[in-house]
């Protein structure tokens, strides 16, 4: 059966599934049988269990798979952070075009909101130099998470 994940739970390991039937099944993490972490609005092949779900795999066909790499945004990030060019690359675009209009718009007022995206890029590149790839990707690939 088809569906989409509407929510995953980490700390409980526990998901909901929105099943083209129109029901929703919920299931565990140890039925993810998918490299990349479960999240929401995941196109999912299953088998319906009564009310789980079970045996569930991405559907390749739905899911488009974004990879980015995550020192090239940690390096973005350092070096020109302050324009938003990082979020630029990870697909960010609004507040991209917020960093970037500020930093340029700040030079104009004695540079003080520029200094803040500065410090914004540099809080980000620590912050993409000091996680994991899989939490990188989990929280601000698939998890479209646009601020710090």
């Amino acid at each position: 059966m088809k569906g989409v994940v509407l929510d995953f739970n980490e700390d409980t390991s526990r998901g909901i599934i929105a099943a083209d039937d129109g029901r929703r099944y919920e299931f565990a993490g140890i039925n993810w049988l998918s490299e990349r972490y479960p999240g929401s609005g995941m196109h999912v092949d299953f088998e319906a269990q009564d009310e789980r779900a079970e045996n569930i795999y991405l559907d390749p066909c739905l899911n488009k798979i974004v990879e980015k790499d995550r020192m090239a945004a940690a390096l973005l990030a350092f070096f020109v952070g302050w324009l938003g060019f990082h979020k630029f690359y990870l697909g960010h675009k609004q507040p991209a075009t917020i960093m970037l209009c500020v930093s340029l718009g700040g030079l104009l007022l004695l540079a003080i909101p520029t200094l803040v995206m500065m410090v914004i890029g540099f809080i980000e590149f620590i912050i993409y130099v000091t996680c994991s790839d899989e939490a990188f990707d989990r929280v601000y690939i698939h998890g479209n998470r646009d601020w710090f």
